[in-house]
């Protein structure tokens, strides 16, 4: 996303739509679903398997969640194999960098054990 269009996405965004998705942000497993998307876009039961101790039930509620605040899209694949995918949302992308030194930071910490 090149830097004039996120910032006319983010001077539409209403200053408390920008604490909701803060709020959204400290719910539990979104980072762990934003870190898995920040690598590629990944279907349903490919993000259940980056994050295993999470449910369906409760994958399906934050990734409605982060859909609703932008931070998550979802779409479909092209035919003739159609299946949904979800990705980092357009206020996500400036989030990436941030994400992945998340990874990494989380890498190192589960060498030192």
């Amino acid at each position: 996303m090149c830097i004039e269009s996120e910032r006319q996405l983010f001077q539409a965004i209403d200053p408390a739509a920008a604490d909701a998705i803060f709020h959204t942000l400290s719910a539990r497993w979104v980072l762990h679903i934003l870190v898995a998307l920040s690598k590629d876009e990944l279907r349903f039961t490919s993000i259940r398997r980056a994050i295993p101790k999470i449910s369906a039930n409760v994958l399906t509620v934050r990734l409605r969640e982060l859909e609703g605040v932008s931070l998550v899209s979802r779409m479909m694949s092209p035919p003739p194999e159609s299946y949904q995918l979800y990705g980092l949302g357009p206020l996500a992308h400036g989030l990436r960098p941030a994400l992945q030194h998340l990874e990494q930071w989380r890498t190192k910490l589960s060498l030192l054990e």
